[in-house]
């Protein structure tokens, strides 16, 4: 696991998000997705199309796979989700909405994501995250 500490609050964020994103479809975490709309909608729309670029370079990754049926979903999903991120210019109040349903989902996803460690989903999935450079 690398060590986040030295990193700023906004790319700590964006490494939730991308690590959110990769639980929710790579290991099924269905708070997974929840996790990354709470992070992008926290986002000024400028750090929200650094997500955006995120989501196209996981795109990318998955482009270069072997198109079976789990790779079109793959690619789906991530079009789906940055469909749903793209969709609006989100306030605060969304953001605040958003967080309280990460919450109710997943309290420790939420408190991790207020205090921006991103390295929840490596405690969370210890065999995945510490195997993949980040």
């Amino acid at each position: 696991m690398n060590d986040v500490s030295n990193l700023s609050f906004e790319a700590r964020l964006e490494l939730y998000f991308e690590r959110a994103v990769q639980a929710w479809l790579l290991l099924k975490d269905e708070a997974g997705l929840v996790a990354a709309l709470a992070a992008a909608k926290t986002f000024n729309p400028v750090d929200r199309q650094i997500i955006i670029t995120v989501l196209d370079n996981l795109a990318i990754q998955g482009e270069e796979e072997e198109a079976d049926a789990m790779i079109l979903e793959f690619l789906k999903s991530i079009r789906d989700l940055k469909e749903i991120i793209m969709s609006k210019d989100w306030s605060i109040e969304d953001g605040v909405a958003e967080r309280a349903r990460l919450k109710m989902v997943n309290s420790e996803d939420e408190e991790a994501l207020v205090k921006g460690d991103p390295d929840i989903f490596s405690r969370k999935y210890p065999d995945y995250f510490n195997s993949i450079a980040t």
